[in-house]
């Protein structure tokens, strides 16, 4: 797995992109920080972020604990990660085990762009 900043925009928000499946090697050789940190340092928590999935092809179940982990960090530091563009084995896999709403899923960057939108008004 490869994070990648993409853009950040004026807009408030961040744009990353996840290269390649999500497993449990991803976290093994890493030294306690979460890989969203390597792409935007120690306070990535704090930002809203639109995380593209559409270069992941499989994730296993220590990625789906990660993407979880990674909202609730979120969440609790004042920021919004929003997931879009999963392929379909990837979408399918989140809504069998019902996610998509836990996950902030959704279909492409415009619709994510929208949800992060519509809760920025919120807070």
């Amino acid at each position: 797995m490869k994070v990648s900043l993409l853009s950040i925009e004026k807009a408030g928000y961040v744009r990353l992109g996840i290269e390649g499946d999500i497993t449990s090697h991803d976290f093994l050789d890493s030294d306690g920080k979460n890989p969203l940190e390597g792409a935007l340092g120690p306070g990535w928590a704090s930002n809203n972020i639109l995380l593209s999935l559409e270069q992941t092809h499989f994730i296993d179940s220590s990625a789906i604990g990660w993407l979880i982990d990674c909202q609730r960090g979120s969440k609790s530091a004042g920021g919004t990660l929003v997931l879009h563009s999963a392929p379909p084995r990837v979408a399918d896999l989140f809504n069998m085990l019902k996610l998509r709403s836990a996950l902030n899923l959704q279909d492409n960057e415009s619709a994510a762009r929208d949800f992060l939108a519509v809760g920025a008004e919120a807070k």
